[in-house]
């Protein structure tokens, strides 16, 4: 059983961010925190820490509230967490603090996104 840890919290419905404990260190409980199947990871800072957002939140009717996060172009719906990464890839407790993160997001209410989808093609030799 892996050991509880720390997450930075962003919640548009209660427009609060706020450092919060989870169980554990696994995918289960990131579910849970956030309320959803499916999860995306986006925002991804030059220290490492990230969003992880619901991949799933512009699919249902009504979407939930909305934020922006500084350096990203578009809206993030619903619950998200910021996590950190270890040199191996292992999720950790995020490096910024729950007052840097605070000054990164702008709460925007009820709005309603267009769900896209983006497919990158690459050229391979």
């Amino acid at each position: 059983m892996t050991q509880p840890f720390k997450v930075i919290s962003i919640d548009p419905t209660r427009r609060v961010v706020e450092e919060v404990e989870l169980n554990a260190n696994s995918l289960r409980a990131i579910y849970d925190h956030i309320g959803c199947q499916c999860i995306d990871i986006i925002c991804r800072q030059p220290n490492g820490d990230a969003l992880t957002v619901d991949d799933e939140a512009l699919l249902v009717d009504p979407q939930p509230p909305a934020f922006r996060f500084e350096g990203f172009c578009g809206r993030i719906h619903g619950k998200a967490i910021v996590t950190g990464c270890n040199k191996r890839g292992n999720t950790i407790s995020p490096k910024m603090t729950v007052d840097e993160v605070r000054r990164k997001v702008q709460f925007i209410d009820d709005v309603y996104t267009e769900p896209l989808i983006m497919v990158m093609s690459f050229d391979w030799p």
